[in-house]
C-alpha cells in the first residue's frame, strides 16, 4: 500500500488503542474492534495540523484499513478496524 508516513503512524496509534478497546469489550458482532479516536487526539499525537490528520484518516479509509461511522451532533466518530481476530479467539478456543 502506498501510504504517507503520517497515515502509517496514525494506523500504529489506532492498533495500540485497539488493544485497550478489546480489553473494554468494544467488539462488533462480526468480531471487528470498535474504537474512538478523535481528530483532535490524532492531531495532538501526530503533532500535525488538523488538515494533515484528516488526510491521514482519509488515506486509511481509502485503503480499507479502517471504517469511520458518524454518530451525530457532538458525538465522536466510531472507527472500526478492518482486521479480524485470530481464529482461536473467534471460535472460542483460547
Amino acid at each position: 500500500m502506498d501510504l504517507s508516513n503520517d497515515a502509517k503512524v496514525l494506523y500504529a496509534l489506532l492498533l495500540d488503542r485497539a488493544g485497550i478497546s478489546r480489553e473494554n469489550g468494544y467488539i462488533e458482532p462480526d468480531g471487528r474492534i470498535r474504537l474512538y479516536f478523535t481528530l483532535e487526539e490524532a492531531k495532538g499525537k501526530l503533532h500535525r495540523s488538523r488538515q494533515v490528520a484528516t488526510r491521514a484518516f482519509q488515506e486509511l479509509e481509502r485503503c480499507g484499513l479502517i471504517l469511520r461511522r458518524k454518530q451525530g451532533l457532538g458525538r465522536p466518530v466510531v472507527i472500526t478496524l478492518n482486521i479480524l481476530p485470530a481464529r482461536k479467539e473467534r471460535d472460542g478456543i483460547a
